[in-house]
């Protein structure tokens, strides 16, 4: 009998999420979400579903341009506020689910920073002189980017880059492959920025 990991791999071109999150569900175990993909303007304009079923009812792809709800200044990209409707949610054992992805060759070329070195010291340089020298914060994150081509992609590498993740990474909050249509994200966040329990809004804020 087919499950619904077995259904999205044999379909990988429909939406779909695979998460590893050991916090909600455990750290033995995937959950995989299935559904419709739609993009919404504003936060507001995300259904959350029936309140009563069980399991998670929307996954939503939240771009950080969507700060500018609250009147903060951002660089607007463009990137689209995407809402998976959860049509079939399941919970899998993660090391069996896990053999069952695809281990397929991944080579990268244009392998770069998007900042280069000596840009980026002058970067540091800067803030460590005028904002923390000037006593305007402590803890400053920095960011640069690396960027890479994936010769030859096709979908099989993303569940072969999910699967090393969740194998080799340790004490990511989420390990995540979403895959909206035309989109495909994979990654791991180290941290948990805010969560609703039972009505109970608890929020960790992010340097």
């Amino acid at each position: 009998m087919s499950d619904s990991l077995d259904r999205v791999l044999a379909r990988p071109d429909r939406p779909f999420a695979i998460l590893h999150r050991p916090h909600t569900t455990g750290s033995g175990q995937l959950e995989v979400l299935t559904g419709e993909v739609s993009t919404v303007a504003a936060l507001a304009d995300i259904e959350v579903g029936d309140p009563s079923s069980a399991g998670p009812r929307t996954f939503a792809l939240i771009p950080h341009r969507q700060v500018a709800e609250r009147g903060l200044e951002c660089v607007d990209d463009g990137a689209p506020l995407i809402v998976l409707r959860v049509d079939e949610h399941a919970v899998l054992p993660k090391t069996s689910a896990l053999e069952r992805l695809p281990e397929t060759p991944i080579s990268l070329s244009g392998t770069r920073f998007d900042v280069d070195d000596s840009t980026y010291a002058e970067l540091v340089r800067r803030v460590v002189a005028e904002e923390i020298g000037a006593g305007e914060g402590a803890n400053f994150v920095i960011r640069r980017s690396f960027l890479a081509e994936i010769e030859d992609y096709e979908q099989s590498q993303a569940f072969t880059f999910f699967r090393r993740l969740c194998e080799q990474e340790a004490g990511a909050y989420w390990t995540f492959l979403v895959h909206t249509g035309d989109r495909t994200f994979v990654g791991a966040t180290p941290e948990r920025h805010v969560s609703v329990d039972d009505g109970l809004v608890t929020m960790n804020p992010i340097s």
